[in-house]
Parts: structure tokens; C-alpha cells; sequence
């Protein structure tokens, strides 16, 4: 079975709609007030949300990141990690997790927040990341230019056998859901817009291919 996950890459707290921002924004509440019981419960509704940052992305900080700053217990890093929550995740500043914890002294979640790889990006990873963000670029056209989106990494599929994610991207009317084959990234783009189910991509650090 593959977790559906998101991947929020929206800079501009404006161009949310007015009831999803509220609703983000009290999920990341509950996260920056260590309020966890809340916070699974919403996660139950909403497991794709796990790694979510508050809307605009201005410190990049997901329920994870703020588990480790608050040195929470073990069962709890536990548990969001077995929703899906990224330990290879980075903040704008560029620190996982893991990083956090140790610099809080929360010594008791380094071993469970240290990133796992459980299966390998075809390498160069550097250069396939660049494919993907590059035939994600042409994809969308001017969509990047006029509204600002951070790309996504692609380090956390390296981190279960099963993992998709969803990328929306504002302006496109639509976006991109990838996962990790055996030798290749498979991306796929769709739009509203679209008589038909968009289009497939087959990425690997090389280029990329579309499939028919």
C-alpha cells in the first residue's frame, strides 16, 4: 500500500483559501504547543498533512521538527514517524530533525530521529533531484516564476519501501505526484484542465522520458 503524503512548497500565506490557512494554521498550533493528542487526532482525518509546515513556510518546521525542540517522548516521535513523518526533512535553515534534537540536548530521540535509508535514489541523487525539478519547471511553464514554490527534495523517498507524494502547485490548476521506482523517479503531471489523466514521466539522473 502506498502513503499518500504532501508536499507544501507555497511561500505566500495569501494564496491559500482564507478556511484552509485557519486550518493549517491551528494544526501547526498544536504542533508548536506540543499539544499531541490533538494532533493525532487531526493527523487521523488528515494523515497526508504529517509533514506539513505552517503555511508560508517561513521556518519550514513540521510536526517532526517540532518534536524534536520540545525533546517529546519517545512513543510520540514514534508514532509520527510511523504516520510518515520525514527524519530526512529539512528546515528553510536547513537542519533535519535529528540536527534539532541534538542541539536541545534531547538526547533520548537522536538514535529514532537519525534518517534510515531503507531504499536507494539511482545516483547521482544530486543529478536526479535536478531532472525532477527541471521537467517540473517545464511542466508548469511561467507558474514558478510568478508565484514562488520551493521544489521538492527528493531524500525522503529513500526513507520507505512505499512512499507517493502530492505537490500542489498554484497557478498550474493541479500539480505532481511522484514516487521511487526501482532505477527511476515516476512523475506524474496533471491539470484540471485536462481531457485525460495528465501525463507520465519516467526520470532518472540522465533525463527523463515520457510514458505512453
Amino acid at each position: 500500500m502506498i502513503t499518500l503524503l504532501e508536499w507544501d512548497g507555497l511561500t505566500d500565506r495569501e494564496r491559500f483559501n482564507d478556511w484552509y490557512r485557519d486550518q493549517r494554521d491551528q494544526f501547526s498550533d498544536l504542533a508548536r504547543d506540543a499539544d499531541w493528542n490533538r494532533l493525532f487526532e487531526v493527523l487521523g482525518e488528515k494523515p497526508g498533512w504529517v509533514n506539513l509546515p505552517r503555511p508560508g513556510n517561513r521556518s519550514g518546521f513540521s510536526p517532526l521538527h517540532q518534536a524534536a525542540w520540545h525533546g517529546a517522548d519517545f512513543a510520540v516521535v514514534s508514532r509520527l514517524i510511523a504516520h510518515g513523518a520525514w527524519r530526512t526533512q529539512r528546515t528553510r535553515d536547513g537542519r533535519r530533525p535529528v540536527d534539532i534534537a541534538r542541539e536541545q540536548g534531547h538526547t533520548h530521540l537522536l538514535d529514532l530521529l537519525e534518517p534510515v535509508t531503507v531504499r536507494l535514489l539511482p545516483a547521482p541523487p544530486d543529478a536526479l533531484e535536478q531532472r525532477v525539478h527541471t521537467l517540473m519547471r517545464e511542466t508548469t511553464g511561467r507558474c514558478f516564476e510568478e508565484i514562488e514554490h520551493l521544489l521538492p527534495p527528493l531524500a525522503p523517498l529513500t526513507e520507505g519501501p512505499a512512499v507517493k507524494v502530492v505537490f500542489t502547485v498554484v497557478g498550474m490548476m493541479g500539480g505532481f505526484r511522484y514516487h521511487l521506482e526501482r532505477d527511476h523517479v515516476h512523475v506524474h503531471a496533471s491539470s484540471r484542465m485536462d481531457a485525460d489523466d495528465g501525463s507520465h514521466y519516467k526520470v532518472t539522473p540522465a533525463g527523463w522520458t515520457k510514458i505512453t
